[in-house]
């Protein structure tokens, strides 16, 4: 080896990278975080590892209620952190279905006529939860008994004309007779 030249190699000076190289690189890399980030917004179930609730048809029993198999533990959890209650009545439900005492199961709910704010009330196994009914599905879980109604209960008529409201099914929407403010229909698991 020559005594003149050193071992360690002689780096190049900073020089700055072409703005088209820097987009082509940079560019992707802020395209892939910022659609990670809209996904993990848009389905918050993604980053807790739930269940997101039922989207399709498929994913529904031919009833009205679809009950969550006794098996599926992320599913059971998925729908437990579905119910809006507070984290107390939360942690109850989750003690109920842990001893058999309940079931946790998903309702459907989409506006049977045009969407003009009509609001109902579901209950079952003493916890009530409001829903304003839209086109869009509104799926919603409750904790029920088996054998034990789930009530349906018009709370507000939007626009009048009675509150429309029809539950989805895996065959398809099934209307219920309309509603007036007050009026309780009952449906079995």
């Amino acid at each position: 080896m020559d005594s003149h030249h050193s071992a360690a190699p002689e780096l190049a000076g900073p020089s700055l990278m072409p703005a088209r190289s820097y987009l082509g690189v940079g560019g992707g890399v802020l395209a892939a975080i910022l659609a990670l980030s809209c996904a993990l917004y848009a389905f918050p179930a993604a980053r807790t590892g739930l269940n997101a609730p039922p989207a399709t048809a498929e994913e529904l029993s031919a009833g009205v209620v679809t009950v969550v198999a006794p098996e599926d533990s992320i599913g059971i959890k998925s729908a437990i952190a579905a119910v809006d209650v507070s984290e107390t009545a939360r942690s109850e439900i989750a003690r109920a279905v842990q001893t058999n005492q309940r079931q946790m199961a998903w309702l459907v709910f989409v506006d049977s006529m045009d969407p003009d704010g009509d609001v109902v009330a579901v209950r079952a196994s003493g916890l009530t939860q409001n829903i304003t009914l839209s086109k869009a599905w509104t799926p919603v879980a409750v904790p029920i008994s088996p054998g034990s109604p789930i009530e349906v209960t018009g709370v507000r008529d939007g626009l009048g004309g009675g509150i429309t409201v029809a539950l989805a099914t895996r065959n398809g929407p099934m209307t219920l007779r309309i509603l007036s403010p007050g009026e309780t229909l009952e449906v079995m698991p």
